[in-house]
């Protein structure tokens, strides 16, 4: 490759895996300062998200002993290389009780809640991580938050909203935390008459964080996607869902937002969000299944991934992959050691966090593989 011209070469990189990318940051000065400028963790972002979706797009499991779920080998039945076990940083892995929420995941860095009371940002492709800083206020162990990218600024902000009543009228306030700064601040941002419910965990698609709400409707409250701005840090126009929905949980396909719904306990339909999300959009229907077609009720709907295959995390601690039109269902021999295991979609990334971890000698130690 050496006699290509750089360009050429730069484009080659940016479809290579991160594992392969870290090893040849050792082969030479010129590949090294290659793959570590952020024009070009950028570049290879984009390609993951954009080309090579399927590739790069992961599932974490916060076991004792992290895994890391890859899609495509799971859909192709390839279940030794299917599952990956990880390693925490030290910072997580000296938790006395291994409570490990995640609170959120953008452009491959992953937030982890530790024993209620340690926000660790970590990127698990590199091992690079952070500890962040505790808010300002007392959250207690149950909050809602999320993770997200401020395009202007080029800054990642962790964002946490608080559901307060005010006036008989409930309503959303938020604290951002900015990566570059490190420091919490409170936003003169209230999202009126809408409560934050379900899964506290935020969805980053499109420039903003997304959870499910419900907003007040006369004497009825109804389901809607709330949405906070990451870069202008506030809220957009609440946009509803469909009314029909018993029970609905969140989720993504690629970089759109996701409902998935149980409808009167007949059938479970999947909807999807625009490209563009603003207040003129609203939900388009992509299927409607029997209920009798799933085999088991699943417990979330994580994602719906590129070959159109729905990730499901059933009660019984068992994952799956589920295509509806060629009624398939292909379970993940992924292990729990724990109720307490959390889950997130995340895509293997460069990004860094300016943590340590990366450099440490001691955190090369090779990752297994989990063979069931």
């Amino acid at each position: 490759m050496s006699k290509l011209p750089q360009d050429i070469m730069v484009d080659i990189l940016t479809y290579l895996p991160v594992k392969s990318l870290l090893r040849f940051k050792c082969v030479c000065k010129l590949w090294h300062s290659l793959i570590s400028d952020p024009k070009f963790v950028k570049s290879h972002l984009k390609t993951a998200r954009e080309v090579n979706s399927n590739k790069s797009q992961r599932l974490l499991l916060s076991t004792r002993t992290p895994q890391s779920v890859d899609f495509e080998a799971a859909s192709e039945g390839d279940e030794d290389n299917a599952v990956q076990e990880l390693e925490y940083p030290d910072v997580v892995r000296c938790s006395p009780t291994y409570f490990i929420g995640i609170m959120g995941s953008c452009d491959g860095l992953i937030c982890l809640f530790v024993d209620y009371a340690k926000l660790v940002l970590w990127n698990p492709s590199t091992r690079d991580y952070k500890e962040m800083p505790k808010p300002s206020c007392d959250h207690g162990f149950d909050f809602f938050a999320g993770i997200g990218y401020d395009s202007s600024n080029d800054d990642y902000k962790f964002v946490i909203p608080s559901c307060t009543t005010a006036d008989g009228s409930e309503q959303i306030m938020v604290e951002v935390l900015t990566l570059k700064t490190n420091v919490w601040r409170k936003v003169p941002e209230i999202c009126q008459g809408t409560t934050l419910v379900g899964a506290y965990r935020g969805l980053f698609c499109n420039g903003a964080v997304h959870w499910l709400g419900k907003q007040e409707n006369g004497s009825e409250k109804e389901y809607v996607a709330v949405s906070f701005d990451v870069a202008e840090e506030r809220f957009k126009e609440v946009v509803p869902l469909p009314d029909h929905f018993d029970t609905v949980v969140l989720g993504m396909s690629g970089n759109s937002l996701c409902a998935f719904g149980e409808c009167h306990g007949s059938y479970f339909e999947a909807w999807i969000h625009e490209q563009e999300y603003d207040s003129s959009a609203s939900f388009r229907r992509l299927f409607r299944l029997p209920a009798d077609r799933l085999s088991q009720e699943p417990k979330v709907v994580l994602c719906l991934t590129k070959k159109g295959e729905l990730l499901l995390d059933y009660d019984e601690w068992q994952l799956a992959l589920y295509h509806p039109v060629e009624d398939k269902n292909k379970c993940i021999r992924a292990y729990r050691d724990s109720n307490l295991c959390d889950l997130a979609i995340y895509t293997e990334s460069l990004v860094s966090i300016n943590g340590d971890d990366s450099r440490d000698p001691r955190r090369r130690s090779r990752r297994k593989m989990v063979i069931a």
